[in-house]
């Protein structure tokens, strides 16, 4: 009948035009719902700066946050064969003992417990923080000599099954590098080793200024300032100097305490204390996100990730972070290059002279750290480090030295049990007792 066709008809368009409505609605979600995605997701980094504003820092897009973002927000548990190279033993409900498999033979008497990169980690979550070094071990404040430190990064290569090569490979270094024609010197600035004072001082020494950066405008010399240093594949300096420059060149970099640097990360760009850092705002919703499973963008403004939670958020990941929060080794030129000078953080107002006098502009000096202790045992993130990392469950803390394992061993550094702490441990100031 013509009617019931009609009737037909009407009705398939009907039907048709309702798919085509929810068709374009699930589109709708699914374009919001990753957009929402890249945002928190760490992949494109935020920045809040002083204005109010947003802008992208190109320089910390790495390789590794283009990486599959894994959205597991349950509690980080130790998973058979994560960290194969621990046996832990229970000391009842509030402490475990961690006993890494030594790298170079079987730990000595005099080493202590917290010795990570040769002896044991103790973690005791109950324990409380010990604020203050003892004044008989103030011998530890010597620096570690330079061929005890080349020993310690050789032990810390073939911990990752590495090994220098015979010839120098310049273009191994990522951009983080370096190098300054005028003072012939290489410089690798791993992130939170006070690499933004490091560069401004450099770059006074190399004439590109002609006066000393007020410590609170420092970030700005990791833009264009330095920019047309920059070492590393397909960059401009590898074209117009020769591999010869750069061998004959003062080589340097500096390293810090695997905790102290993770705590002095998670201050600077994850938390609400004000720094001379600014936020990282994409990573900040990402853990957050991650951690307490909230999608929703604007449930997310506001919030702060807890240290608990950017710890288990590191051990999700894997190591897979921005250079922030990576392990140094993944910034270094090591193995492709090795350096002709290492600087440990903790030793930096000791040993700067000696890196002045080396380039030949021995009026130089650092910008002062914000902290007001010149005591690395006694600056805020030692002490929050002991204080936090403490309280954390020990299979994260298990999980995050498997992760930073390497950066321990290449300076020894001890745990946050050691009352001297965050220092390196060098045989030499042992021996001196």
């Amino acid at each position: 009948m013509p009617g019931e066709a009609a009737s037909s008809n009407r009705t398939k368009i009907i039907l048709t035009a309702l798919k085509i409505v929810l068709l374009l609605v699930l589109a709708g979600v699914f374009i919001n719902y990753n957009l929402a995605e890249e945002d928190i997701s760490g992949e494109s980094i935020q920045i809040y700066n002083d204005q109010d504003d947003w802008y992208q820092d190109t320089d910390v897009q790495t390789d590794q946050l283009r990486e599959e973002q894994d959205r597991d927000t349950e509690d980080v548990v130790v998973v058979e064969g994560t960290a194969s190279f621990f046996t832990s033993t229970s000391q009842g409900s509030s402490s475990t003992t961690f006993t890494p498999e030594p790298t170079d033979g079987q730990p000595t008497a005099d080493q202590k417990d917290s010795v990570l990169s040769q002896g044991t980690i103790s973690s005791t979550s109950t324990s409380e923080p010990t604020d203050s070094p003892t004044g008989e071990d103030d011998y530890l404040l010597i620096p570690p000599s330079q061929e005890w430190i080349q020993e310690q990064v050789d032990k810390s290569l073939h911990s990752r099954g590495l090994a220098y090569g015979e010839v120098s490979q310049w273009e191994g270094c990522n951009q983080r590098s370096y190098y300054f024609n005028n003072i012939k010197t290489v410089y690798t600035g791993i992130p939170k080793t006070g690499c933004s004072n490091w560069i401004e001082a450099l770059l006074r020494a190399e004439g590109d200024l002609d006066h000393e950066l007020d410590p609170t405008k420092v970030r700005k010399v990791h833009g264009g300032l330095s920019g047309r240093h920059r070492l590393g594949k397909g960059k401009p300096t590898m074209n117009k100097y020769t591999k010869e420059d750069f061998d004959e060149a003062f080589s340097f970099t500096v390293v810090r305490n695997p905790w102290t640097r993770m705590v002095s990360a998670y201050r600077d760009k994850l938390s609400q204390e004000d720094t001379q850092g600014g936020s990282f705002g994409g990573i900040r919703k990402s853990i957050v996100s991650m951690m307490r499973n909230i999608t929703d963008r604007e449930e997310l403004t506001g919030l702060y990730p807890t240290f608990d939670e950017y710890a288990r958020w590191v051990v999700v990941r894997k190591g897979k972070l921005d250079a922030h929060f990576a392990p140094q080794w993944q910034t270094l030129c090591i193995p492709f290059v090795k350096y002709k000078y290492i600087v440990p953080l903790e030793f930096a107002k000791q040993l700067s002279p000696e890196i002045w006098r080396k380039i030949g502009t021995s009026d130089m000096s650092l910008l002062g750290s914000y902290d007001k202790s010149e005591d690395p045992r006694l600056q805020k993130s030692a002490l929050m480090a002991k204080e936090w990392l403490s309280k954390l469950d020990s299979n994260t803390v298990e999980r995050l030295y498997s992760i930073y394992k390497a950066d321990f061993i290449m300076m020894n550094y001890s745990n946050f049990t050691d009352p001297n702490f965050p220092l390196p441990l060098n045989e030499e100031n042992k021996s001196s007792q």
